[in-house]
């Protein structure tokens, strides 16, 4: 018998001869021989490919099948009450179905179908636990406990705690666990009833087991006063790592270690709460920088300009108020301070008497007299603080000269322009100067509130806790040195040194979470509360379907 090449070249040689009978026959045998050639789909039967292997088709298919199973449950009970016990069995059915949907356009090999098939089952379980507790309580009222317990899933059962709620938990998860499993397919039954009775135990055991080592690592809880400096701090645009919020030593000591990993972030995490800070306090004598040295240089020019034109612009006048404070101011010095530095002070409450002789002090003449308080104030001598008084004294006659709306506009240039002379002592000169922390969570005798939230925003979260040293530290650099040392002779070092900086990095991350902050001071997101009121019930009713299967 000829081959497929060997009638493939005489059909040639049939053709070039002009012989047509002869390469009509070897063209039927070649056809005969490679069988039938398959027909190439039409569009629309292409189309239909395509609809049919969509997600939703398929998910849509799934859940048909899912249904069908509990149907199928459904369907043995009927049969045995009606006396039809020769019909096709449970397994039978279920085959039958799963044979039939293939030629529907099902493709059960799809994650589509599993999913719509899964999703059907348990929709079409989760009401089994609340019928049984509807027959429960019909039958005893009194078991409202146990009737939760069964429509929860094992979730909830009655108020309070203890063994016996646990009890109560575990046999009604138990019970509707069976049930959901065994109405999807009988044989799921017993695993059903396991995995639901042993959900509400494990799942207490690993919570209380968390709170026990979040406890542990928290610490104390923050009190409702450091909560409520936490929520000033972030309303003022500074971040603060979950470390910062509790004063815990294992969080010290992790948080402290992180500047020993290389690429962990804490150095940024650090530095930006810093400059967030600063900002902060720039933003109280009318800036908006983290640089504070060069934001108080533009704020002098800029409040003294406003302290000149509302001088200038208005007189003070010089009423008895006026005249009582000065002379407090200047009996006070002459008590406090010796001959020579009395002369400054007094020679200025005499300027004062002299200029204001008409019962009022021309502006330029005030102004003149502030700067000259202005300077006596910034020097080192004791007779500073009494030029400060009496500036402050000055100040407030031009207060009440102001009408009110000038008044509020000048008492917060003032506030401001004290703001800075307060930070000057704290800023560190050059062009990338800011605040020393420490400093400013050491301050006394702040005179604004403003300040001194910032302070205590300083001492309480910003100021480190733990100085660069300790047990975990020297862990930490000695293993990254063994990592090293071993990374000359092979990759081994080098995966465990990037193992620690990832470590690391992963550890910043968390202690820089919302939810790692709200942790720590013991408060919790509404949203992530609602969502797993929601969830948790469901993951009870849904679990024993699941494993079961």
């Amino acid at each position: 018998m000829a081959t497929l090449e060997q009638l493939s070249a005489a059909l040639v040689k049939a053709d070039a001869a002009g012989n047509a009978d002869d390469a009509r026959a070897f063209a039927a045998e070649i056809r005969k021989m490679r069988g039938p050639v398959a027909e190439k789909p039409t569009m629309g039967q292409m189309l239909k490919n395509e609809v049919m292997d969509s997600v939703p088709v398929q998910m849509g298919l799934g859940a048909i099948r899912g249904a069908a199973n509990i149907g199928a449950t459904l369907m043995t009970p009927i049969d045995a009450a009606m006396g039809n016990t020769t019909s096709i069995t449970n397994p039978e059915r279920r085959a039958a179905i799963d044979a039939a949907m293939p030629e529907i356009g099902a493709r059960p090999d799809s994650i589509a179908y599993g999913a719509g098939k899964i999703g059907a089952e348990i929709a079409g379980t989760a009401g089994v636990g609340g019928a049984l507790a509807k027959g429960v309580s019909a039958v005893a009222p009194g078991a409202a406990g146990f009737a939760n317990a069964l429509a929860s899933g094992g979730f909830k059962a009655g108020a309070g705690g203890g063994a016996g709620n646990l009890l109560a938990r575990a046999a009604g998860g138990a019970i509707s666990g069976g049930a959901a499993a065994g109405l999807v397919n009988p044989e799921y039954a017993k695993t059903g009833a396991v995995v639901g009775g042993a959900l509400p135990v494990v799942a207490q055991g690993v919570g209380t087991a968390a709170r026990a080592a979040g406890s542990a690592i928290r610490g104390k809880p923050a009190s409702a006063e450091v909560q409520q400096l936490a929520a000033r701090a972030k309303e003022l645009g500074i971040n603060i790592p979950a470390d910062r919020l509790v004063d815990s030593k294992p969080l010290n000591a992790i948080a402290s270690s992180l500047n020993y990993v290389p690429m962990s972030g804490r150095a940024a995490t650090e530095e930006a709460m810093n400059s967030q800070l600063n900002k902060a306090l720039s933003r109280t004598f009318g800036q908006d920088s983290s640089n504070v040295t060069q934001a108080l240089r533009k704020a002098e020019t800029v409040l003294g300009g406003e302290f000149e034109r509302t001088l200038k612009n208005n007189v003070v006048i010089f009423d008895k108020q006026l005249l009582d404070d000065a002379t407090e101011v200047f009996n006070r010095a002459e008590r406090e301070l010796g001959t020579d530095a009395l002369k400054p002070i007094a020679s200025q409450i005499d300027e004062l008497i002299n200029k204001g002789a008409t019962g009022q002090i021309d502006g330029q003449a005030a102004y003149n007299i502030k700067k000259t308080l202005d300077r006596i104030g910034r020097g080192s001598g004791n007779e500073a603080w009494h030029a400060t008084e009496l500036k402050k004294v000055l100040m407030g006659a031009l207060d009440r000269s102001l009408g009110p709306k000038e008044a509020a506009a000048f008492a917060k240039t003032r506030l401001q322009y004290g703001n800075m002379l307060d930070l000057e002592k704290l800023a560190k000169n050059g062009v990338e100067g800011e605040v020393s922390v420490a400093r400013l969570a050491n301050m006394k005798n702040i005179n604004n509130p403003q300040m001194q939230e910032l302070a205590d925003i300083a001492a309480q979260f910003v100021k480190g806790r733990e100085g660069q040293h300790g047990a975990a530290q020297r862990i930490f650099t000695g293993g990254a040195a063994a990592s090293v040392a071993g990374a000359t002779g092979g990759v081994g070092g080098l995966a465990a040194l990037g193992g620690a900086m990832a470590g690391g990095r992963a550890t910043n991350m968390l202690l820089n979470s919302t939810m790692a902050r709200n942790a720590a001071l013991g408060t919790t997101n509404p949203a992530i509360e609602n969502a797993l009121a929601q969830a948790l019930p469901a993951t009870y009713r849904a679990a024993p379907v699941l494993i079961a299967r």
